[in-house]
């Protein structure tokens, strides 16, 4: 599939808005939700002192936080720091990561970071499936566990999918909360003009979740109903499944955010990070706000008409095997140069 995507920028200076809720659930069902699994810990607010630059991150080694790069990628254009080159080692000073453990903050210091070169290289269309950082910590995180990364496994379509975010710019100022939601429908994209067959066999490029309204009488569509009415039915039917869970279209704040989702590797079931929230987007790939407007004020202000035109964007940590064949499930395997990039900075050099 080709399509093009608006790619919001979602670190946020204050003030913004972490995330649009369903309308059906209030605000103590997403903060529930985060409480609901340990594997959800590892989840960290990311914030730079000096910009006020804030988003979300997730511990993926003792001392190593993964996020989004477009944040990190500001925060050293705003200090003037030069890469001497894609693969540089950045200290930084003024960046700390915040973990909260049923109500207890534990604050670290960063020492420094390391954005996935691939996205640096500014190709059109093709930055937005490498939108990954590194921050590595002074010291290692005490009493949580990083976030699992699976090897390689098969995927089952339609899974549900957790997005776990400190994104608080929308409470009081310094406020931090930690929420979770879920995504119900997923879809890879292709971004014009690469070939999407050698661009999936190296990895995939984005996947996304329709933001829906749910209407429990849906009739399923035809084949040749139009892409939204699919994507809703789709969606609608996986949140029934699934028992109405707490569901949301990430906005600026949940940069960095991190999507788990539950796999059953041999013999064990156990939450592995997916990917991370990077972007939102009108599935026409065009801004909706008048001239002048930030989309997410648009969006604000139009929640009714926002229902089956957005879509929350993430990148993975893996490859896709588009040679595998089973109808219901895809197969992923994770990245070799993201997993490089991991040791470079856990080892400093």
């Amino acid at each position: 599939m080709i399509k093009k995507i608006f790619f919001a920028l979602l670190c946020f200076i204050q003030p913004s808005i972490a995330m649009v809720s369903d309308g059906t659930h209030n605000q103590q069902a997403y903060i529930n939700l985060a409480k609901e699994r340990s594997s959800f810990e590892s989840t960290c607010s990311v914030h730079d002192n000096k910009t006020l630059i804030s988003q979300t991150g997730v511990l993926i080694a003792p001392n190593v936080v993964a996020t989004a790069a477009h944040g990190i990628a500001s925060i050293l254009a705003s200090k003037d720091s030069t890469l001497k080159s894609p693969t540089t080692i950045v200290p930084v000073n003024d960046l700390n990561v915040t973990f909260d453990t049923n109500g207890w903050c534990s604050v670290y210091h960063a020492e420094s970071v390391l954005i996935d070169s691939r996205y640096l290289n500014n190709l059109p269309g093709v930055e937005a499936k490498y939108d990954i950082a590194f921050i590595k910590l002074k010291e290692d995180v005490r009493g949580i566990q990083p976030a699992k990364i699976f090897p390689n496994a098969e995927v089952p379509l339609n899974s549900p999918l957790y997005v776990v975010t400190f994104g608080s710019a929308d409470l009081s100022k310094n406020s931090l909360l930690k929420r979770a939601f879920k995504l119900y429908e997923t879809d890879t994209y292709f971004s014009h003009p690469f070939d999407e067959e050698a661009l999936a066999l190296n990895r995939s490029v984005l996947v996304s979740s329709l933001f829906f309204k749910p209407d429990e009488s849906l009739k399923k569509p035809s084949l040749s109903s139009d892409e939204i009415a699919i994507r809703t039915y789709e969606a609608t039917q996986n949140w029934l499944k699934d028992g109405k869970g707490p569901y949301a279209l990430a906005l600026p704040g949940t940069s960095g955010a991190p999507v788990f989702i539950t796999l059953t590797i041999n013999g064990k079931k156990q939450d592995y990070l997916f990917g991370i929230v990077t972007s939102f987007s009108h599935l026409s790939g065009h801004h909706q706000a008048p001239k002048g407007q930030p989309e997410y004020q648009y969006i604000l202000e139009n929640r009714e008409k926002i229902f089956g035109q957005y879509q929350t964007i993430f990148a993975l940590f893996y490859e896709e095997d588009n040679l595998y064949s089973k109808a219901n499930s895809k197969r992923y395997s994770k990245d070799k140069y993201l997993s490089g990039l991991l040791l470079k900075i856990q080892s400093g050099s």
